[in-house]
């Protein structure tokens, strides 16, 4: 059968995107987030990244670090909306990227941390 062939083929391809737990979480994370338009600026810390969660990229970001740790920043990002983006350990985990991003690659400013209960 080629199935096996196939599928290892498939994992080693995969396992530069799932190298760590960090990036698995995030994974997880994007799997169940569902973008929601945040209208009264609150932040919404959800427990778990396991089951369907929503809200805006802060909210992502803050459940998130919840799981994982790391700095919640606010981002400008120029010619675009602001937004809001995890990093940890040098990686940018953002709710607009599928994968980590090395936070020397990542386009925008990091201007501040935010902490749940402050506002933007």
């Amino acid at each position: 059968m080629k199935i096996i062939p196939l599928l290892l083929l498939t994992l080693s391809l995969c396992a530069s995107c799932v190298s760590n737990p960090d990036a698995e979480a995030h994974r997880l994370a994007l799997w169940n987030f569902h973008y929601e338009k945040d209208i009264n600026n609150e932040y919404r810390v959800y427990d778990s990244i396991s089951i369907p969660f929503r809200g805006d990229c802060e909210d992502f970001a803050l459940t998130l670090q919840k799981q994982i740790g790391g700095n919640v920043w606010f981002v400008a990002r120029e010619g675009k909306e602001n937004h809001a983006a995890l990093v940890k350990n040098g990686f940018v985990y953002d709710s607009l990227s599928a994968h980590p991003i090395d936070m020397n690659e990542y386009q925008g400013e990091f201007i501040y941390i935010i902490r749940a209960g402050h506002e933007l």
